[in-house]
């Protein structure tokens, strides 16, 4: 007879989302902790929610997405500092996607950066402690900065009768909002920034809810002008994004890892003028190549219906070659896929390999990322 899987604690220790009681309206079967605060790991299922996202619209709570303030008269110098990319042409309104890097080139964390005004800068991070990272840099720059957590919380609405909601909710007031732009704005007095940005792999928009005593009574808004789109409260959905080779931060990669690694050298100019924490050290990595790739996997045999609780070895002729993070069956694809990181060697699409499950092996192949790009269009008309 299988065990019931374990539960997580709730208590007074980790901090609970605006959205908190709403989760347990709308039948939250669990919780993880992501940056110091709960967030939701379902509700109808991953295979239900994956549906949803693909063919209507979803929402939920993604407050867990913490926001770092970064504010003063050298903001955007700071801003430039901590991180690779070049930020030239980042204008107030504009969100970029960021890696923040340490002297040795290794990745402290991936970011949603957002500027709204010229010198207030949000970074909302994966999991990690970035804000003390962050504060630590700037005690030692010499920069005149300030650096804290706002009240700040993201709703996310994702899939392609997202825009359709929003149109609904807003009254047609954003549907101009670009791909990766931000504003500020309110809904029913509620105040929030609205975003074209999310971690979901399908159309997204973010309400950065601004004042967390009205997150439920956001959240019942988003709930009730849905259901004529058939909305579903979800939870971050590892098969879309397994599809979009959207990483996680934590899982996929890590500190031990470079931009290059990971298939982001785009988001690193070492050429650009500035300079930046790691500039040196990922100039030679650039030159000397890379030792170890991060690549999609198709893995054939049975069904993987629950994602890896550890990593899964890589195995080429009984060596170990690198470790799956992330693994699930993909109903479009009808076939099991995965993200790995796997030695340079063994990267070419076509590869075969096998991966050690605790369920088994699986004999596979490497293929390129990702499998279904990221829907960019608000489908209005």
């Amino acid at each position: 007879m299988s065990k019931s899987p374990p539960l997580i604690g709730i208590g007074t220790r980790i901090r609970k989302s605006p959205y908190f009681d709403s989760n347990i309206k709308y039948g939250v079967t669990g919780f993880t902790v992501y940056n110091k605060m709960y967030l939701p790991t379902g509700f109808s299922g991953p295979e239900k929610e994956y549906e949803s996202l693909i063919k209507d619209v979803t929402f939920g709570d993604f407050a867990a997405e913490r926001q770092i303030e970064i504010n003063g008269p050298d903001a955007y110098k700071f801003v430039r500092y901590i991180q690779p990319r070049n930020l030239e042409k980042c204008e107030i309104g504009f969100c970029k996607y960021i890696l923040l890097t340490d002297q040795n080139g290794g990745i402290i964390n991936d970011a949603c950066l957002l500027r709204l005004e010229e010198n207030k800068f949000w970074i909302s991070p994966g999991d990690g402690d970035v804000i003390l990272w962050l504060q630590g840099l700037a005690i030692n720059s010499n920069m005149d900065v300030s650096i804290h957590e706002p009240d700040a919380s993201p709703l996310q609405i994702s899939g392609p009768k997202s825009g359709k909601l929003i149109q609904k909710l807003f009254n047609g007031e954003h549907d101009d909002l670009g791909y990766y732009k931000a504003r500020q704005t309110s809904l029913d007095d509620i105040p929030m920034v609205i975003a074209r940005t999310g971690w979901s792999g399908e159309l997204s928009y973010e309400l950065y809810l601004q004042n967390r005593k009205l997150g439920n009574k956001l959240f019942d808004m988003v709930h009730d002008a849905a259901v004529e789109f058939n909305g579903r409260v979800i939870a971050p959905n590892t098969i879309r994004t397994i599809e979009g080779g959207i990483l996680s931060y934590g899982s996929d990669f890590g500190r031990e890892h470079n931009p290059f690694t990971i298939g982001l050298g785009r988001l690193v100019d070492v050429d650009q003028e500035t300079d930046f924490i790691g500039k040196e050290a990922l100039k030679k990595i650039k030159e000397n190549g890379l030792t170890e790739k991060l690549v999609g996997l198709e893995l054939e045999g049975e069904a993987i219906k629950k994602a890896p609780e550890n990593f899964w070895r890589v195995i080429n002729d009984d060596k170990k070659i690198g470790r799956v993070s992330r693994a699930f069956f993909s109903p479009r694809l009808q076939k099991n896929i995965a993200l790995a990181i796997v030695h340079i060697d063994f990267s070419e699409e076509g590869t075969e390999i096998i991966v050690e499950s605790p369920n088994g092996n699986y004999p596979g192949k490497v293929v390129k990322l990702p499998w279904f790009n990221a829907d960019k269009e608000t489908h209005l008309d």
